[in-house]
């Protein structure tokens, strides 16, 4: 229905963006790749899939064309919806996820919250031989935010991929312990290093 939309970020929250186009406002659901790119006040393209579950639509935002694609063959793999998709976009990169699929490394697939041994597995068998024809351009890097805001987004983030806001926030304080180094890191990199405790 929508292929993609052009406008000015209004919002950006971890995996949340609103982007208004004209005199409407869209809320879309974006990988973290995705949101890292985006900037509130600058204009953006997302393009876009309109996912519809028990009559509840959502709309997903994605920086490339070939990351949408790669998401519509994730989404349709059976027992993969959307939280799922925007998981392993967040975790990996495209062209990592397309690696890990490729050759059927369903343990690194099972690193991603909410990928169990047999999505991990279906998604391989699935898409192994299809999932290559894709061309997958790769993103461009972050910017470093302030450090306060960086945890809110982070927060966010890890509670849209399945976390309790307590368990995130708890997540990131060891993270912080851990690894000094990560304390101005983009929000991309405190949510995956979280991922990867």
């Amino acid at each position: 229905m929508y292929d993609h939309l052009v406008g000015e970020v209004i919002e950006k929250l971890g995996s949340r963006a609103v982007l208004r186009v004209v005199d409407t406002g869209y809320e879309l659901k974006v990988s973290l790749s995705t949101a890292s790119q985006l900037k509130v006040g600058a204009r953006a393209t997302l393009y876009t899939i309109l996912h519809v579950v028990d009559g509840m639509p959502s709309m997903l935002g994605f920086a490339t064309r070939s990351e949408r694609e790669l998401a519509r063959k994730l989404l349709g793999t059976s027992g993969v919806g959307p939280s799922i998709a925007l998981s392993i976009l967040s975790h990996y990169s495209a062209a990592e996820a397309v690696e890990a699929i490729a050759t059927s490394d369903a343990a690194a697939l099972k690193r991603v919250k909410g990928v169990g041994q047999k999505t991990a597995e279906r998604l391989c068998l699935e898409l192994r031989d299809s999932i290559r024809k894709l061309e997958i351009t790769p993103s461009v890097g972050n910017k470093a935010s302030q450090p306060a805001a960086l945890d809110e987004d982070a927060t966010l983030a890890l509670q849209t991929l399945g976390y309790s806001e307590k368990e995130a926030r708890e997540k990131l304080a060891k993270v912080r312990e851990k690894r000094p180094e990560l304390l101005a890191a983009p929000t991309e990199d405190l949510v995956k290093a979280v991922l990867q405790m």
